[in-house]
């Protein structure tokens, strides 16, 4: 999958539009792709990471990474589950959280929020969100 492939996915998945991106520059290192300024100079040899990772498996089944869904989440239309406040405090602290089947939202990688605060993403299987905050940002 190339970056074009990437925003055109992200695009219809989470409704975020390629515009969105249009200030910025991709670098692919293996199966993730990063995400820095377009100010970053052109060549960037030797150097082993620049900017912030903006997703990974590439070419197989990508995961945006949090940080880029807690930047970028604020323009996503589609495929965003509002959760609850009875179940917010369960789900920063990395539990699972049954949801039931809801219409509006697919399997598959979901935008989880609360009011206007983007807390990051899960996997969504019909009925239950699994948690994909990394345990660095949970709380304990």
């Amino acid at each position: 999958m190339s970056v074009d492939e990437l925003l055109s996915y992200i695009e219809s998945r989470f409704g975020i539009s390629r515009e969105v991106f249009e200030n910025y520059k991709f670098k692919v290192k293996g199966r993730d792709v990063w995400i820095f300024s377009e100010d970053a100079p052109e060549d960037l040899k030797g150097l082993n990471r620049v900017g912030l990772r903006f997703a990974r498996g590439l070419g197989k089944s990508v995961k945006l990474t949090t940080a880029v869904i807690q930047i970028f989440g604020k323009y996503a239309t589609r495929n965003v589950y509002e959760i609850s406040e009875e179940k917010l405090e369960d789900f920063l602290r990395g539990k699972d959280v049954e949801i039931g089947e809801v219409n509006s939202i697919d399997r598959g990688q979901v935008i989880v929020k609360f009011g206007e605060d983007i807390l990051g993403s899960a996997l969504y299987d019909g009925k239950t969100l699994k948690n994909q905050i990394p345990k660095a940002r949970r709380l304990v």
